[in-house]
């Protein structure tokens, strides 16, 4: 009885070890710019920070997760440029891999509304990207802060990657990072 047991046992701990590593790996860039644009970015920068600091950190390229608000198309003489209003919420950089699809979570909490621009070819199918680019989905910017505007932080991105919504899931984490619990809170305004 006890060596039967210790067979199933055997095997279910064999079943976990060799099916199951790899499932949560360190988030994977999509293509070699986007690597780079990451190993440029420091992920301990948050969207408090440069409202707090932006002289300081204007130079500083952040690596920014957010939820797209709003999406605005303009069309230029040479391209198109896309405006672009998120949410930001913390990430840890870390995906859920079972391929061929990927799964990101995203924590509740956040620090706020950023907002960059894109630009786009005039070949581009700008059916496409107007679906790439909708509301609800999730974009990945990398960019250097530029200015605050009635708290808004806007960025000069250097790449956005997009993931669809059925590739992402808010609130299954309530991770915060380290930086962000160190910061010094704003106390309210008294009237």
């Amino acid at each position: 009885m006890k060596k039967k047991y210790f067979l199933i046992w055997s095997a279910v701990i064999w079943v976990i070890t060799v099916l199951f590593p790899g499932c949560v790996r360190n988030y994977a860039p999509l293509s070699s710019w986007e690597n780079r644009e990451l190993l440029k970015s420091n992920l301990r920068v948050h969207p408090e920070d440069v409202r707090q600091n932006l002289k300081r950190l204007q130079n500083t390229q952040v690596a920014w997760t957010g939820i797209i608000q709003e999406s605005e198309f303009y069309e230029n003489e040479n391209n198109y440029e896309v405006i672009l209003l998120m949410e930001h919420h913390y990430f840890e950089w870390k995906e859920e891999n079972f391929d061929p699809e990927k799964m990101y979570y995203l924590s509740s909490g956040g620090e706020g509304l950023f907002q960059t621009y894109w630009y786009l070819k005039k070949s581009a199918d700008l059916d496409h990207f107007t679906e790439r680019f909708a509301p609800g989905n999730l974009a990945i910017v990398y960019a250097l802060p530029d200015t605050v505007i009635d708290e808004v932080v806007l960025v000069e991105s250097r790449y956005v990657r997009i993931i669809d919504r059925q590739h992402f899931r808010i609130g299954q984490s309530d991770y915060i990072p380290p930086e962000a619990l160190a910061r010094p809170k704003k106390l309210p305004v008294s009237q």
